[in-house]
């Protein structure tokens, strides 16, 4: 890689175990002088602050998290939703998708890391900047294809102990 400096957002999925992992790579990135903005909801930048070694560099982008009927009025984070719940938490987070766009335009990041927003790669496509999106998984391969093999049919059923006793 050349010495050129970038501007990379981040989009993690909105749980402290994916604002953590991002946000110790944007500390990475930083420190090769790298500019990065966070997304992350508006009450949630406390619990992160200290953690950004190099807040010159890496801004925090508040975003509002839409309601959605069934959540609880200000849910945030995965932490704020039970776990039946999550899925309704995933609407609410494609939700932010004009408030990801709006910043975008206006931010012309050179690389967007996402773990879970499957709509970012079209997003940044219509955009036209020539922003590349990196997905970012903060688990390994071999948890994901073994977690989340199509061979699973999650849809269809919930995964039991058993399942797990041998590979999809």
């Amino acid at each position: 890689m050349s010495d050129q400096t970038l501007h990379i957002a981040m989009y993690p999925w909105f749980a402290m175990g994916h604002l953590t992992p991002f946000l110790h790579i944007s500390n990475k990135l930083a420190e090769r002088g790298h500019r990065i903005s966070f997304f992350l909801p508006l009450k949630t930048q406390s619990k992160l602050y200290h953690y950004n070694l190099h807040p010159h560099l890496i801004t925090f982008i508040p975003l509002e998290v839409p309601h959605v009927d069934g959540l609880p009025l200000g849910a945030e984070t995965t932490a704020d939703v039970p776990f039946p719940s999550q899925s309704l938490f995933a609407t609410a987070m494609d939700l932010t998708r004009p408030q990801i766009e709006q910043s975008l335009r206006k931010l012309n990041p050179n690389f967007v890391f996402f773990d879970v927003s499957y709509w970012l790669p079209e997003l940044l496509r219509q955009l036209g900047n020539n922003i590349k999106s990196l997905h970012y998984c903060i688990v390994s391969p071999v948890t994901v294809g073994y977690l989340l093999s199509p061979e699973r049919k999650l849809t269809a059923k919930p995964l039991v102990d058993s399942d797990y006793k041998e590979a999809p």
